[in-house]
């Protein structure tokens, strides 16, 4: 699948879009597997290492910011002003 997508499209599609010629080392998926996109074809592109370290630091970001969106401490488990065991 791999060397598939890098003969079909051997350069970078995010440094292409900006005019810039890279070649492609990693297969990464458009909608990230763990966001409910497919490991098809059609949800893959080669991006360059810089294009999909940047990327992927981007898709952990948001997954961060979904893991702790629900999380409120309700005000009853904090301890009252002058409590809390010192």
């Amino acid at each position: 699948m791999r060397a598939q997508l890098f003969m079909r499209e051997p350069l970078c599609r995010s440094c292409a879009r900006l005019g810039r010629v890279v070649l492609a080392t990693e297969r990464d998926h458009i909608i990230p597997l763990e966001e409910g996109g497919k490991d098809v074809d059609a949800n893959v592109q080669p991006l360059c290492f810089d294009c999909h370290d940047a990327k992927s630091k981007a898709e952990r970001a948001r997954g961060v910011r979904r893991a702790w969106s629900g999380y409120r401490e309700s005000d009853d488990q904090q301890p009252a002003q002058g409590e809390g065991g010192n």
